[in-house]
């Protein structure tokens, strides 16, 4: 009888479980599998930029949301809740080996509460949860009035400054029309979405920061120490805002850490 290892269900499906999931990166064997819940208005595609920073034996995987990529002609999102329901089905397959939940800005908002989701139904947990450029649940404010309510033009302008958009977008009008539905439905489903109330998780907990973030303080994100009984860290570098680049380095790290831990 063969000792080799057993294909999980993940690896027998090919390049993509389902639409709302991109695998962007796959291992035979892997050790470790990373699942990104992107920033408002992006794609999956946003996160490719790390793969060349991830040890080997490690997966990538991002979340694709309805109105995007290939999923462009589907009614878009605006609940958190139901989104995150919509999803665990889909994500489900990934959580056979050892996985890192990872929020990138906006997206820490679905990360977290998607990490509580699985606590709630006693469900494989993640080995680390790694936020980014986000305030912790107990100091977070939303703006008056919250972005989603805010006029096309005003809507995209913030995002620009954010860094989370080119500001060649704001010359283009129909490539304004397109992002404005997207990023609108995208900031109505983590602005209204409400965290879910109950004890700390007990993970690890590791939150990423820009030094020059004009928008998020680093007592804010230090807030989320409070979200977890295990181990917290918070990393500032060298960036503002939006780090998707610069945070590559450190999620290549973290995740050479964990599986140098044989986790």
């Amino acid at each position: 009888m063969s000792s080799a290892p057993i294909a999980t269900s993940a690896e027998r499906h090919g390049a993509a479980l389902s639409r709302a999931v991109a695998r962007l990166r796959s291992e035979p064997r892997p050790r470790l599998r990373l699942i990104c819940f992107p920033h408002v208005g992006a794609g999956a595609a946003v996160f490719r930029t790390w793969i060349s920073h991830l040890p080997p034996e490690v997966d990538l995987y991002a979340v694709r949301a309805p109105g995007r990529e290939n999923r462009v002609t589907e009614p878009l999102a605006t609940n958190g809740h139901v989104l995150l329901e919509a999803l665990a089905p889909d994500l489900e397959p990934l959580l056979e080996v050892p996985f890192v939940i990872v929020g990138h800005c906006s997206g820490s908002v679905l990360a977290y509460e998607y990490a509580r989701m699985l606590r709630a139904v006693a469900g494989p947990e993640p080995v680390e949860l790694v936020l980014s450029s986000a305030e912790g649940p107990k100091v977070r404010k939303l703006e008056d009035p919250p972005l989603h309510r805010l006029g096309g033009a005003t809507l995209l302008e913030r995002v620009v400054a954010y860094g989370g958009m080119a500001p060649q977008v704001l010359d283009d009008p129909q490539l304004m029309s397109m992002y404005e539905r997207i990023l609108r439905a995208d900031y109505q489903a983590v602005e209204t979405l409400s965290y879910s109330p109950g004890p700390a998780l007990e993970i690890p907990l590791t939150v990423l920061g820009g030094r020059r973030d004009e928008f998020v303080s680093p007592e804010s994100m230090a807030a989320w120490s409070a979200e977890t009984t295990g181990r917290f860290s918070l990393r500032l570098l060298d960036g503002p805002h939006f780090i998707l680049a610069e945070a590559g380095v450190e999620i290549g790290l973290i995740a050479e850490r964990l599986v140098g831990g044989a986790v």
